[in-house]
């Protein structure tokens, strides 16, 4: 899901340099920038607040700068959302309806949008602060109050998204890792336009 997608394990280090600020926000947006398309398979875990595991799903998702994402979620919870920048798509076949809304590029409310949006407010939509080991751990916090999301960490190998992590405010962990990435491959327009097959259900504005 795009309101997840952009979901990173917490990865330890035994000798671990940690800074913040400007920075880490630095840090961050020069890995992201570098990143004008994304596409990767997905491994995608939910766990309740107690730890108990909700769900796990796999997939593949697709992005590319500004705004464009297809995230397909295999059976048996299969789904796919899409966007092309202005207009979201998400589309249930199980429930043969497909909702149409315009996309947000509200960095606190859409983490997804750290991949394929603008990053130049990312200091006034979160703190963050980076963890050197390893990998390379960034922990954003939310500055806005009305923020859907406690925290959210992204996990790099060098310049590699390696995982993400949400947590929500009702205390639940979203948990995504990223295999088979390839950065900045070749996409074209129609992968990020959805058309709805004959006979769906259509909710919004087409």
């Amino acid at each position: 899901m795009i309101r997840a997608l952009l979901t990173c394990c917490l990865l330890t280090a035994s000798c671990a340099l940690w800074a913040g600020g400007q920075p880490a926000a630095n840090a961050l947006r020069a890995r992201l920038a570098g990143l004008d398309s994304l596409t990767a398979k997905f491994e995608q875990t939910v766990y309740a607040a107690e730890g108990d595991v909700l769900q796990q799903a796999s997939g593949q998702m697709q992005a590319a700068r500004p705004g464009r994402v297809r995230w397909q979620t295999d059976a048996p919870l299969e789904q796919l959302i899409v966007s092309d920048g202005q207009t979201l798509w998400l589309y249930d076949p199980d429930l043969e309806q497909v909702t149409i809304k315009p996309f947000e590029e509200d960095l606190s409310k859409t983490p997804a949008v750290l991949f394929i949006g603008d990053l130049a407010a990312l200091e006034q939509s979160y703190s963050v602060s980076v963890e050197e080991g390893d990998n390379t751990l960034f922990t954003l916090r939310p500055i806005a109050a009305d923020s859907l999301y406690e925290k959210v960490t992204l996990s790099f190998v060098g310049d590699i998204p390696l995982a993400m992590a949400l947590w929500d405010s009702l205390g639940q962990k979203t948990d995504i890792h990223f295999r088979d990435v390839q950065p900045n491959s070749p996409w074209e327009p129609e992968q990020f336009v959805f058309i709805a097959p004959q006979g769906v259900d259509i909710i919004g504005d087409e």
